[in-house]
């Protein structure tokens, strides 16, 4: 695992093992929580996934609507693309990416964080599908959560429309969370892509405008919604949120007039909406503590501050169970670790902002560490609720894909004590007001799991690291049966006929959620009991029926019984025999079964089988997927602009003497920059001195260069803007003001080449064509 930089590590082993009771290891929990947001990944999966048993999955999404929906992240446990609580849950992981960067890095997980949050915001780039058009929903929450569809997302078969809201059917709440969203990670790639960094702010910009000027509740635009995540708090609070967020992106003043617009109104004594009287934690529903804080931190005025501390002294004086969680009557029963994680999370924000000498920090900073330890374990239940932390975390997680069931959380399922996948990371729901927990999949509110769940949690750990109170777990605790990266089964698969049954079996511990037999044979089989015949020629398949027939690794045979004829023959000889352990799903009766080796791991039976006769007719690796192990990761799937430069002319390296390798390895990293080594070190992206001076604009404006164009990619109240060698240009008005125009980029849509082309679409900005499938100005 790859939670310890190269001095940390060699620290630990030169000086004695600190002993503490319960995990502090809140880097190791950080990489965790990051795996988990992998294995919620809907699309195409990249190479780079660590998830052995997710693969593509909802490649169609949008395809209802001609749009691509594909991407982003199912919500909990199902196979639905909410957005709403996405939107919140991603805002809380770019925001602890911009203000935390260096726990993430301390923690060696910098680039997956910036993995997972591009992950989504790809996805909500492509849901603003027009300037007043923003998708919220993918999936029919309605029937995804029925009882008759509990199926991993690799295999649904049921509709799942998309749902948008558009000027005549708003959304407030969904865009205005989805512009906080995408303003934060405009702020989180500012250095590491700025083009990229401009792209998410122009979407932010359009996105806040949209939620702003045609305002509504969402669950009237999408029905569907309301049995889920209905708003209970209103809109306000996201606009509030959105407009902060865009203020902190940008420094445009009117954002913040918009913000105190909403923060200094006046309401009613018994208005539950009204700004400035929530006492619960920030959650998917409510961002009015974020707003306290972020106000706070990034204007320092006296009356923000004064609200921030208003609000973080408060939740100081709220209950807690006796043994020690943060608990709400009114919220906890549903997911009490992820509301004590909310409510740390705006503490551990405004302890960040504040002095290390200041008194209120410490009693923040304990209240965070005290909510994380808990979780981690130091709990009456004795119990870590991170998902495959340690021996003791929860094994049967609400959850389709990592259940390995076909069936729900019914009499019927198989196996109902444990899931077939583990589920890294995930933070169970969590125990009950008197501390105790049922680690069953029955139990949704206990043993839920969703974006949300995590989103605050992983933001305290990286806080912790942060502040230096990380405390590496010791390998007896790392190492259990359910750790990651997962040991490559031991093949151990048994083929047996006895008569007129075929047995077949697993061992040493290995676990086949669905399996099927192939097999050449003379003897003519018309009919399987207990089992589906899926194929007959050239060679037979016969796949289990439901999860009652799981292998499970202890040796119980699951039985084919067949009847059939061949001349002279009573009995089946078998030969060629394969068995595939996953890539099949038998769903319940009525159902379509799907065939799909390629998500599954085919074996060769010699001799019947067993240990040393199951021969793998894949590359065999000492974990899985093989590249955590042999050193073969692929590259991460963020894009460093400074790390893909094909040029070897120019680099920081040469300022300092060295030659540069742009295409090499990264070997290591200093505050330099990112180095090689051919012959000798070398340097990996950045430009030298001189090759700025060459290219950047001669003057500067105000305290940014100046631009050599006129054109502006992104305009606010302190003018126009470009990207030029990676980084933010100002547009010189005194020489641009002279060049004739009768159109000026606004928000980086560009003009149209015809002038006099067909208007689509006027606002305060002026006409609109489309042009390449984008919005021009006329």
């Amino acid at each position: 695992m790859k939670f310890q930089n190269i001095i940390a590590a060699i620290a630990a082993l030169a000086s004695p093992i600190a002993v503490v009771a319960k995990s502090q290891d809140y880097a190791r929990h950080i990489e965790l929580s990051l795996l988990f947001y992998e294995a919620q990944r809907s699309g195409k999966l990249p190479e780079n996934n660590r998830i052995y048993w997710r693969h593509d999955s909802m490649l169609d999404a949008g395809a209802d609507n001609g749009v691509d929906l594909t991407g982003g992240y199912y919500d909990a446990g199902d196979n639905v693309k909410f957005n709403f609580p996405a939107a919140a849950a991603l805002t809380l992981l770019a925001w602890s990416g911009v203000d935390y960067a260096d726990g993430y890095k301390k923690a060696g997980q910098w680039d997956y964080l910036l993995d997972a949050v591009r992950w989504g915001a790809d996805y909500f780039i492509k849901c603003h599908t027009g300037k007043n058009e923003l998708y919220a929903q993918v999936g029919r929450g309605t029937t995804d959560h029925g009882i008759k569809y509990w199926y991993p997302p690799e295999y649904i078969q049921y509709d799942h429309p998309s749902y948008k809201v558009t000027a005549s059917s708003p959304g407030s709440e969904v865009a205005g969370d989805t512009a906080s969203f995408l303003a934060a990670t405009s702020i989180l790639f500012k250095d590491e892509d700025p083009s990229y960094s401009k792209k998410c702010l122009q979407h932010a910009t359009e996105i806040y405008d949209f939620a702003d000027t045609y305002r509504g509740d969402y669950t009237g635009s999408i029905p569907d919604v309301s049995g889920f995540y209905s708003t209970w708090s209103g809109y306000n609070d996201e606009l509030a949120f959105g407009a902060l967020w865009l203020y902190r992106a940008t420094g445009d003043e009117s954002y913040y007039e918009k913000f105190k617009k909403i923060a200094d109104a006046e309401y009613g004594a018994q208005d539950s909406k009204a700004y400035g009287t929530c006492t619960g934690p920030i959650s998917w529903d409510d961002k009015r503590p974020g707003a306290y804080v972020l106000a706070a931190i990034i204007t320092g005025d006296e009356d923000r501050l004064k609200q921030a501390y208003w609000y973080c002294d408060n939740v100081l004086t709220q209950p807690r169970t006796k043994g020690g969680l943060w608990y709400d009557s009114n919220l906890s029963k549903w997911a009490s670790n992820r509301y004590a994680s909310n409510a740390a999370a705006m503490l551990a924000m405004m302890a960040n902002y504040l002095p290390k000498g200041d008194a209120r920090r410490a009693k923040y900073v304990d209240f965070v560490k005290s909510q994380t330890d808990y979780i981690l374990g130091d709990n009456p239940a004795g119990v870590n609720f991170v998902v495959g932390a340690e021996a003791n975390s929860p094994k049967a997680v609400h959850h389709r894909g990592a259940s390995g069931t076909y069936d729900s959380q019914d009499v019927h399922a198989r196996p109902t004590d444990y899931n077939i996948f583990t589920l890294w990371g995930a933070l169970a729901g969590g125990p009950s007001k008197d501390d105790t927990y049922s680690d069953t999949r029955k139990d949704y509110e206990m043993n839920e799991v969703a974006l949300d769940y995590n989103a605050a949690f992983q933001t305290n750990l990286a806080f912790l690291v942060k502040e230096g109170l990380n405390v590496p777990d010791s390998d007896e605790v790392k190492n259990h049966d359910r750790a990651f990266p997962k040991k490559a089964d031991t093949p151990d698969i048994t083929v047996t006929v006895d008569g007129d049954k075929i047995n077949v079996a697993t061992g040493s511990n290995m676990l086949c959620s669905s399996w099927c037999l192939e097999f050449t044979t003379d003897f003519e089989i018309d009919l399987v009991h207990h089992s589906i015949l899926y194929q007959t020629d050239p060679k037979y398949i016969i796949c289990n029926q439901r999860e009652t027939n799981f292998l499970d690794g202890e040796g119980t045979p699951q039985t084919i019984q067949y009847q059939g004829k061949v001349q002279g023959k009573p009995n089946i000889e078998i030969d060629d025999v394969v068995v595939m352990c996953d890539g099949w799903h038998a769903p319940q009766n009525g159902h379509k079964t799907t065939y799909r080796p390629e998500n599954g791991r085919r074996y060769q039976i010699v001799n019947g089988g067993g240990v040393g006769n199951t021969i793998p007719l894949f590359e065999e690796t000492a974990c899985w997927p093989g590249f955590l192990c042999d050193g073969s990761a692929p590259v991460h799937t963020n894009p460093n602009p400074s790390d893909n430069d094909d040029d070897d002319d120019d680099c920081f390296a040469l300022d300092l003497g060295f030659k540069c390798c742009n295409n090499n390895e990264v070997v290591y990293t200093d505050q330099d920059g990112k180095w090689g080594y051919t012959d000798d070190w070398c340097g990996i992206g950045g430009s030298s001195k001189k090759h700025n001076e060459d290219d950047k604009p001669s003057t500067k404006c105000g305290d940014y260069p100046c631009c050599s164009t006129c054109e502006a990619s992104y305009v606010d109240n302190e003018g126009g803007w470009n990207v030029e060698n990676n980084d933010w240009c100002k547009i010189d008005d005194k020489k641009c003001a002279s060049t004739p125009s009768t159109c000026k980029p606004v928000n980086g849509y560009q003009c149209c080449s015809d002038p006099n082309g067909t208007v689509f679409y006027t606002d305060n900005d002026g006409k609109w064509g489309v042009e390449n499938n984008n919005w021009c100005l006329l």
